[in-house]
This record gives C-alpha cells, structure tokens and sequence, in this order.
C-alpha cells in the first residue's frame, strides 16, 4: 500500500471528505500515487462527492437554506453539476424556511425584519424568508 493510500485511509477514518479535499490533503505526495490512490477509494466506494453531498445536506437541511448548502458544498469542492442535482431533489424552500421559522415563532412573531434576517442568515432566499413570514403571520404551519 503506497503512503498516500494509507494516509488518505486515516483520514477518511476520522471524518467524509469530498475528493478535492481529500486531493488537497494529500498534497506533496507523488501526483501518480496520490491519482492511484483515490482511484482506489473511489473503486471501493470510500470516495464518492454524490454521496457526501446528500449527506451532508440530510444533517445541515433542518438548519440551513439552499443557498447556504450550496455554498458550503462548492466550498468543499463538490462538483456544481452534483450540488444542483441533490439540491433539486429537496424539498421547497420556503417549506423548510417556514418549519425553521415556526420553531422560533415566539420570539419572531411580532419581528418580521429579525426573522427575516435570521433566515437569510441561515442561507434562504429574501423572497422564501418573506413567505415563510407571511405564512405563519397568517396562521398557517404553525408549529
């Protein structure tokens, strides 16, 4: 087993890593061990960006909007190709915005510019956090 194998096996022991970060992490070995070795991992199914995407978005969704998402997935170095496809087999926005919202409805109830900034800090659109709103002002989805 070359040295990049087994260090990028150590790695991904402890946590996922896309395979750009995982490329980055094995920098300074020789680029034709370092090609053979995520060949492998990615042969074996240790290494696969579709997968750590739409794990990655299950665990941040309940917390996060998709713009958020989005940006911490191309962060990471996952394809655009792949970023837009598992974020496209979620949910509606404004849905996920308004569930986020209801659960901290006693404290944004009469605020709408703080729970408006707060879900566009969370990654959702100006247009859903607006909707999400105006949903829960109108009674709908509560809680």
């Amino acid at each position: 087993m070359g040295k990049a194998l087994g260090r990028a096996l150590a790695l991904l022991a402890r946590r996922a890593y896309t395979e750009a970060e995982l490329r980055r992490k094995l920098a300074g070995y020789p680029e034709a061990e370092v090609e053979e070795a995520l060949g492998r991992l990615r042969g074996w199914g240790y290494l696969d960006d579709r997968a750590y995407a739409e794990a990655f978005v299950r665990s941040r969704r309940h917390r996060f909007g998709p713009h958020r998402l989005r940006r911490e997935l191309l962060r990471r170095g996952v394809d655009e190709g792949i970023v837009e496809a598992v974020l496209g087999e979620e949910e509606g926005e404004v849905d996920r915005a308004v569930r986020l919202l209801a659960r901290r409805w006693d404290r944004y109830r009469d605020r709408r510019e703080r729970a408006v900034r707060f879900l566009l800090g969370r990654g959702f659109s100006l247009e859903a956090a607006l909707q999400a709103y105006r949903r829960l002002q109108e009674g709908g989805d509560e809680g």
